[in-house]
């Protein structure tokens, strides 16, 4: 079976050529009512190789995402939706992955793999001049991050890479690091409206999707996730958590405690789907080649 790009970060980076190519779609999305509609889908990374990780500004035509070079070495790129441009904003010896704005949305974050090391920090780029730089949590201290999610500029949820894997709860201001979960998967994202996160974790022989309070440090479950699926999540403006499944994308709204499969147009390229993305008037989702 593929093995997601998290075992790679788990066990060291393979070489470019062990990754799978992957492209990112970007599709127009109308929620009404607890229904989505998707169209119009177009490939914006369009190129050979890994492009992965996308991440939409709130409020800005602009897609972040992670793109692999011929040398195996990644940056984070931006595409302008409106404008149909691709810019590279980050230009440095090390690799950086899972690209996130920052709320106040001046500066976005991402996970560093120091190729002197390989150690993986989380490292903040000014959106501006992506050559300014701050060092926010080290991965000598902290374990390898691999994935974060942020609640506001000092409040966030890491994924550091272990046997098992563990999420921490992050507070900058008062320096609270503290293990929340453990086997969890890799998608941890705020919930809309809500000052919580959701995580995936796995009990037992089930894979359950949860959600998080800081402010009550409080973990409630939300729904069970197949094994069989690999646990990519996002959310909707109007509160439906999505999951890709293979070929397919489906949606759970918690009012009514269901899943709904989610119709994709006919001209997306029928290919396993993994990372998504959303904004409120589009869907990013990643396919492999």
């Amino acid at each position: 079976m593929r093995l997601p790009l998290l075992y790679f970060l788990a066990f060291g980076l393979l070489p470019a050529y062990a990754q799978n190519g992957t492209e990112i779609y970007q599709l127009d999305l109308t929620e009404r009512a607890g229904q989505l509609t998707l169209s119009n889908p177009r490939n914006v990374s369009d190129k050979p190789g890994y492009d992965n990780q996308p991440f939409f500004h709130p409020t800005k035509p602009l897609l972040y995402y992670t793109s692999m070079m011929a040398d195996g070495q990644t940056d984070i790129w931006s595409y302008d939706l409106n404008a149909s441009t691709r810019t590279q904003l980050t230009r440095t010896p090390d690799s950086e992955y899972s690209p996130t704005v920052l709320p106040g949305e001046r500066q976005f974050s991402c996970i560093v793999q120091r190729k002197a090391n390989g150690d993986q920090d989380l490292v903040r780029f000014d959106l501006d001049d992506p050559t300014k730089t701050a060092l926010l949590l080290e991965s000598q201290k902290t374990g390898k991050i691999g994935y974060q999610a942020w609640l506001n500029i000092d409040e966030a949820v890491v994924f550091v890479l272990g046997e098992p894997a563990t999420m921490h709860y992050i507070n900058r201001k008062t320096g609270r690091d503290t293990v929340i979960a453990g086997q969890i998967g890799r998608s941890l994202h705020r919930i809309p409206g809500q000052q919580a996160f959701s995580f995936v974790q796995q009990v037992g022989e089930k894979w359950m999707i949860r959600t998080y309070e800081p402010a009550r440090n409080r973990v409630r479950d939300l729904t069970e996730s197949p094994s069989t699926s690999d646990h990519y999540n996002a959310w909707t403006p109007g509160g439906l958590l999505l999951e890709s499944r293979g070929t397919e994308l489906w949606a759970f709204n918690p009012k009514t405690n269901a899943w709904k499969m989610v119709a994709l147009p006919e001209n997306l390229p029928k290919k396993k789907m993994t990372r998504l993305a959303v904004r409120k008037n589009g869907l990013a989702v990643v396919l492999d080649e």
